[in-house]
């Protein structure tokens, strides 16, 4: 019996969702993609292998976990992996630029929504203002 994909796909296996759009993942090595959703998968590819021939490699999508209220994934870089916070790779993908120095934050204040119109660059804030704010 063959599953549908609007049941969902196979363990691993890339499956596409109403209103999600994929870009590159810019400034990563790799070929990483990134949805609207905050989803990143990596597209089919094909590697040579080290006695002659090619070994291919199906897309698949990176399994996230939480740290410190956030999504993050592990990327392959080029000698190991990389924890990459998924709110940055969004908003690198659909963000305009940020100026230098930015930092991200979230309209809603929530790290696990990692929605494109929930994210927005801001500059940092001088630690010694932080603190006359923060103080009684």
């Amino acid at each position: 019996m063959k599953r549908s994909r609007s049941s969902g796909a196979r363990r691993g296996e890339p499956d596409e969702r109403p209103g999600e759009e994929w870009r590159p993942v810019l400034r990563r090595p790799g070929g990483y993609e990134v949805s609207s959703l905050g989803r990143v998968r990596r597209p089919a590819f094909e590697a040579p292998r080290r006695r002659g021939g090619t070994q291919h490699y199906g897309a698949f999508v990176l399994k996230a976990y939480l740290r410190n209220g956030g999504p993050v994934v592990q990327l392959r870089v080029e000698r190991g992996r990389r924890a990459v916070r998924v709110a940055r790779l969004v908003a690198e993908a659909f963000l305009p630029r940020p100026p230098a120095g930015a930092v991200l934050a979230f309209h809603d204040g929530d790290r696990g929504n990692v929605h494109p119109t929930n994210l927005h660059w801001v500059s940092p804030v001088p630690e010694t203002l932080l603190v006359r704010l923060l103080s009684p």
